[in-house]
């Protein structure tokens, strides 16, 4: 395993307002950088010491062989895994086990995230977390339930003191499951600087994980950095084995641009599974000497959003390939790179053929290298390439307002990471069902740091009973977002959104639906039954919440996806009862279920 450090601070600087890159901006920085030791990043690695005093201070969580299904620092839709998805068999009900001394000092249970989850703090200032957890050890599962009894509320999160739930090294405290989020049995496990909360990278810490194959590079990705990330389509090259060399085809590359940035589709893989994985680090030489690199080591919650920045969201959204970039673009917050040369651009303006290579490594230490050569295409004009003509530029670190008759929003100065040209249009069709115009806002496939509130009008002759119905629906290419329209004294509507794309306006009148998993009829016997499901769904602004009563009086009733379930306890003696559930949706439209059954 290596022995790195975690990732130095960044030294790039990003430069507000306009994030078009031209030769003058990059001499400034040059002299502002002028003094700036470059070394590479073995040196880097060498130069501080281990990232943490105790790398092998934690066991495993489970007593199987550890085989993952994801790993630290992967690229999720809006996030980095934070974490180790770690298999279990294809099955729920393994025994897991405290990675070391410390105490439960938090425990929730949700139907999204990490479902049924716990965490231990340690005495040596990390916090380990095990989510999607199927039931907690009989001590603990009994605490929660009587506070989500005194809180009636089936979803909780409780925080602990050192004394109510002490656990030692290798201590059963739960079983693992598929709740929350998970997409099918496993074990979420992370490591946390308590203090901060940061997730750390698990396989820095020792765990018996078994990698002995490198990482591949699939394509890589060349950009104009003349230009915005988002006005441009990179120019993408297999990658292949030639002669024992991984090398693109062809392997030398001419190119209409001056100064250029790198991007790599790559995916990691371990032994005895076929998943595939994120990278831990790389760096990209030129001429052999360093021009950027990045470390998966350390990254806060509050910037992991920020891998829409890392990548190139774009491409990802319309070609399916997540290419992780060398330059940091100016809107990225992210403290995982180390930037010897401005902005991580390479300058081809001297006409000269610039070999390249990258190195790719995983939390193991397998190494894979890909070499390339890149020139300016003679005879191309030196200077920057003019910007697109675009009648609305947008760029980040200002204020970009739309203001029109029938549209309005602000862009906050950090909702961009890169300059967009915008553009909108409005379709004014009558189309059944929709009570507004049809809004086309663009470019979709751009991503946001932020929320920004978008003002709509719709149709002026809305019946008055429908108003505090609407709902708008953003639609983008993969992805749809929907929130209930707040009315504002103007008559327009409002909404919290976190891109562009279509957006169109409708009412949900319908209440959500409550569907028995099995035959129920009144009166039905349920003697030896052990629990009583039901599926809940909506049509459109989504279920908000459930309740359920016994009796008059509130009942613990679980949620798994869009199943929620009672399981027969003391709450329920023999005799006759009568179950009451209600659902309803964002739009406070609610259904009522009754039941009169003999136990």
């Amino acid at each position: 395993m290596l022995n790195l450090l975690p990732p130095r601070p960044g030294i790039f600087t990003n430069v507000g307002g306009s994030c078009i890159f031209t030769v003058m901006h990059i001499l400034k920085i040059s002299a502002l950088l002028g003094g700036l030791l470059i070394f590479s990043l073995s040196a880097a690695a060498q130069s501080a010491g281990a990232p943490f005093s105790h790398p092998h201070a934690f066991t495993s969580p489970l007593h199987i062989p550890l085989l993952l299904a994801g790993n630290y620092g992967e690229l999720r839709p809006n996030h980095f895994h934070a974490g180790l998805d770690i298999k279990t068999q294809g099955r729920t009900g393994l025994p897991v086990y405290a990675a070391a001394d410390g105490y439960i000092s938090r425990v929730a249970i949700s139907n999204s995230g990490y479902g049924h989850v716990i965490y231990i703090q340690h005495p040596d200032g990390y916090t380990t977390v095990y989510g999607h957890l199927d039931r907690f050890m009989p001590a603990l599962a009994a605490y929660v339930k009587q506070q989500q009894y005194a809180q009636q509320s089936w979803a909780i999160d409780l925080t602990l003191n050192p004394q109510q739930f002490p656990v030692h090294r290798g201590q059963l405290i739960a079983w693992s499951g598929n709740t929350g989020a998970a997409v099918g049995p496993h074990l979420h496990f992370e490591i946390r600087n308590t203090p901060t909360q940061t997730p750390l990278n698990p396989q820095l810490f020792g765990l018996p994980v078994e990698d002995h194959i490198p990482p591949t590079v699939y394509r890589i990705a060349i950009y104009d950095r003349d230009k915005s990330m988002y006005l441009q389509r990179p120019l993408q090259l297999p990658v292949h084995l030639v002669q024992g060399q991984w090398t693109t085809k062809p392997s030398e590359i001419l190119v209409n641009a001056t100064h250029i940035g790198i991007g790599m589709q790559v995916l990691d893989h371990e032994n005895g599974t076929s998943n595939s994985f994120g990278i831990y680090e790389a760096r990209l030489d030129d001429n052999g000497q360093p021009v950027a690199a990045f470390r998966l080591d350390s990254i806060p919650f509050s910037l992991t959003e920020d891998v829409n920045a890392h990548m190139d969201y774009q491409t990802w959204r319309e070609d399916g390939r997540p290419y992780q970039l060398f330059f940091p673009l100016p809107g990225n917050r992210l403290p995982i790179y180390q930037l010897y040369s401005p902005h991580g651009i390479i300058d081809l303006s001297d006409g000269k053929l610039h070999h390249l290579s990258l190195t790719v490594k995983d939390a193991s230490g397998n190494t894979r290298v890909v070499r390339f050569s890149v020139r300016q295409r003679p005879g191309l004009n030196a200077q920057p390439s003019p910007s697109p003509n675009c009648i609305s530029p947008m760029r980040p670190g200002q204020h970009n307002i739309v203001d029109e008759p029938a549209l309005s929003f602000d862009l906050p100065p950090d909702a961009l990471y890169d300059a967009i040209c915008f553009r909108f249009s409005i379709d004014s069709s009558r189309y059944p069902q929709l009570l507004a115009p049809v809004y086309h806002l663009s470019p979709a496939t751009i991503p946001m740091k932020t929320d920004f509130t978008l003002y709509l009008k719709p149709w002026p002759d809305i019946p008055e009973p429908l108003l505090n119905k609407l709902v708008i629906i953003r639609k983008a290419p993969g992805e749809q977002e929907i929130t209930m329209a707040e009315q504002t004294s103007n008559g327009w509507i409002a909404g919290r959104f976190r891109g562009f794309g279509d957006f169109e306006v409708k009412a949900d009148t319908v209440a959500p639906l409550i569907k028995p998993l099995a035959k129920l009829y009144p009166g039905i016997k349920l003697s030896h039954a052990r629990e009583i499901r039901f599926r809940v769904s909506d049509n459109l602004s989504g279920v908000a919440s459930y309740e359920a009563e016994l009796d008059g009086k509130w009942l613990l009733m679980g949620q798994f996806r869009n199943t929620i379930y009672y399981t027969f306890d003391e709450h329920c003696p023999p005799g006759r009862h009568t179950l009451v559930i209600r659902v309803s949706d964002r739009a406070k439209n609610t259904r009522t279920y009754e039941l009169h059954f003999i136990r």
